[in-house]
């Protein structure tokens, strides 16, 4: 690992949060149009479908299916990057229709975006992302006592790596546009515009003094075959890793059905099967996550229940490698003639440094029922199984160190799908610029970012920030 990596990797450490769970229930909903900072417009319209009911105190607020209206107030493209290095949207939204043809104010705010690379701010505003602060960005070599060369650095520096093979092999003064050229073509650069395409899915925060609600009570939680809790009760929750060390995941889910009709929920679903790990696919996880990318089938680490690993593995993933859903599952033969499939569903939510292995892995969220109701909710809305009952566990509070749940396991009856992922019927925007335009984008991007963050001063700046914003782990 090189060593502007190798503080990249220190520093994104120092700068990651830990996931944690709010306490105010939160509208989900699912986009179905397409929404970008480049060619959306003030007062552009959009709409969402509520994908699970908003429910307060045991009563439905906002039933599932009911339709969210919303206008873009603010779109801020970076274009050349000549102006803005980071590209803005915000939404606004103003009512809802509910499936039997009833319209209600709404006053909310956007609170997230789904496994999102962009940042939601506390005004509901989306951040783009800084497309130049990544890691070959960073190869130009910060880690490096303070001198007075810090202030004043050759522009050939802002080839990344190149700035070294210069100082150690002069080629002349074509030497940084050659290196230029060559990192240009093998490491693709991020996108900095932002697109939430159809299906994204996000979260908002609901002002329920200025908003209009159906208000009715919550249907009860169905009860699951008795015979069946019973015998979930009996089996083994644990998941361990390959050298036999407790792993993040528990056992949180089983689903009642045939192979077919689990291939067949997860697709309509929007999940995708995980690749394989190999050096393919792992060269393909780091060009997206240098890249600021998704790779929606990337693979997962190899963890195994009962000593077997997985028969089957399901991510959902959006615009990032770093976060993704995924629900890790087992054949467990059949019960009563019924085939029955356990599952261990885990949400990434960054990318953390082994220390012991030296390498990148998945940090996941420790909120592990979250993850269970995601999996649940997603093909219950898409009409792939019964309404999600739970086999009750004798041990019911919370425990830690692996994650926090209360140890449910959610049973989920498989049905022959009846809906699918919104289609929008506007294509999709074409990407902004032309080839030339891109190119002269990531030129003065990369210079500005150069000249302004590639130091250990703006660096050390950054990291006191986040420690007097976040405080000491805890």
């Amino acid at each position: 690992m090189s060593r502007g990596l190798l503080i990249w990797v220190l520093l994104g450490i120092a700068r990651a949060g830990v996931a944690g769970s709010a306490s105010q229930p939160k509208l989900e909903v699912r986009l179905e149009t397409h929404l970008t900072s480049y060619s959306s417009r003030p007062g552009s319209p959009f709409h969402c479908v509520v994908i699970c009911p908003f429910e307060v105190s045991g009563q439905i607020l906002i039933p599932q299916g009911s339709i969210v209206y919303g206008k873009v107030r603010q779109a801020l493209p970076v274009r050349l990057g000549l102006i803005h290095e980071r590209a803005g949207l915000e939404l606004t939204f103003s009512e809802y229709t509910t499936p039997d043809g009833q319209t209600f104010p709404l006053r909310a705010r956007l609170a997230s975006i789904d496994n999102a690379r962009e940042e939601v701010m506390p005004n509901g505003r989306i951040r783009g992302v800084l497309a130049a602060e990544n890691p070959d960005e960073l190869v130009s070599g910060i880690w490096g006592k303070p001198t007075l060369r810090t202030f004043y650095r050759p522009l050939e520096g802002a080839t990344g790596l190149g700035a070294e093979i210069l100082e150690k092999n002069p080629i002349g003064p074509v030497g940084p546009a050659i290196l230029f050229g060559v990192r240009c073509f093998i490491l693709r650069f991020p996108e900095p515009e932002i697109h939430l395409p159809p299906g994204t899915d996000m979260e908002l925060l609901v002002d329920e003094s200025s908003s209009g609600f159906v208000k009715q009570p919550a249907a009860p939680v169905p009860d699951a075959p008795a015979d069946l809790v019973d015998w979930l009760r009996e089996i083994p929750v644990a998941v361990t890793k390959v050298h036999g060390e407790p792993a993040a995941d528990l056992i949180n889910i089983a689903f009642a059905g045939s192979r077919q009709e689990l291939l067949e929920a997860f697709s309509v679903s929007g999940w995708y099967p995980a690749e394989r790990s190999t050096f393919e696919s792992l060269a393909r996880v780091y060009l997206a996550f240098n890249g600021k990318n998704t790779y929606p089938r990337a693979p997962v680490s190899k963890l195994l229940y009962e000593g077997r690993p997985p028969d089957l593995v399901f991510e959902k993933s959006f615009d990032t490698v770093s976060k993704r859903h995924h629900v890790r599952i087992w054949d467990a033969g059949s019960f009563e003639g019924q085939e029955i499939w356990l599952g261990a569903a885990t949400h990434d939510v960054g990318i953390a440094f082994n220390g012991k292995r030296f390498s990148l892995s998945h940090r996941v969220d420790p909120h592990l029922d979250e993850e269970r109701a995601k999996v649940s909710v997603d093909l219950t809305f898409a009409g792939c199984s019964e309404p999600v009952s739970y086999a009750p566990s004798e041990r019911t509070a919370p425990v830690s160190g692996l994650g926090v749940t209360d140890r449910r396991i959610a049973v989920v009856l498989l049905q022959p799908c009846t809906g699918a992922m919104p289609d929008s019927p506007e294509s999709a925007p074409e990407p902004p610029g032309t080839k030339l335009s891109r190119l002269a984008r990531r030129v003065i991007l990369e210079t500005r970012s150069y000249i302004l963050r590639e130091n250990v001063y703006y660096w050390a700046f950054q990291m006191m920030k986040r420690h007097r914003t976040t405080g000491p782990p805890s």
